[in-house]
């Protein structure tokens, strides 16, 4: 097996222990998350496991690290997509898309959130980071900062809304607060 081949496969097997960790949170909550069981779902053998992911806390850490990665691949595709770059508002019109994008593909891994606050808040830093690293990029997108932030603020309670199930709109709904979103970081 050539070096780039093995290089892919461990990134496949990595991706799919995230995967099987998600499923496991989803399926039956964070106290359910254990090396075994996402050994289990995975069906790899906790030795196999242990290689990528050498405790529980590092499984989390990875959890965290691919949701941000997601989040951050999506939103770097959306600002290229956008059809009126340079304009204020961009970068927030871009935030908003991309959340949908990401929340409807990858809501699975926001389960890595619970498990963190659950196993141990610290594992929380480097997405506090990244939130703040966004809130910044929104404060300075060229709209008021504080509608680009009530605007951060309402994609934050729709992604709740899914994850805790708390009054979750339907999806047309959805779309329209979407669709009202983006009107505001047009103007």
């Amino acid at each position: 097996m050539t070096a780039t081949k093995k290089i892919k496969s461990l990134s496949a097997t990595r991706n799919a222990l995230l995967e099987a960790a998600a499923r496991v949170m989803v399926a039956h909550g964070s106290k359910a998350l254990t090396l075994e069981a996402v050994a289990r779902e995975a069906g790899v053998s906790k030795g196999g496991l242990l290689y990528h992911f050498p405790n529980k806390e590092a499984l989390i850490a990875g959890m965290l690290q691919q949701l941000i990665d997601e989040k951050t691949a999506s939103l770097k595709h959306e600002l290229e997509q956008d059809d009126a770059p340079n304009t204020p508002g961009h970068w927030l019109r871009a935030y908003i898309r991309s959340y949908e994008n990401h929340n409807t593909d990858s809501g699975a891994m926001q389960s890595a959130l619970l498990a963190a606050v659950a196993e141990n808040p610290e594992l929380l830093k480097p997405i506090q980071e990244k939130f703040a690293d966004w809130q910044r990029q929104i404060e300075a997108s060229g709209l008021d900062p504080a509608i680009a932030t009530l605007i951060r603020l309402a994609l934050n309670g729709l992604s709740f809304a899914h994850l805790f199930g708390l009054g979750v709109p339907q999806e047309s709904l959805q779309k329209q607060v979407i669709e009202t979103l983006l009107k505001l970081a047009q103007e």
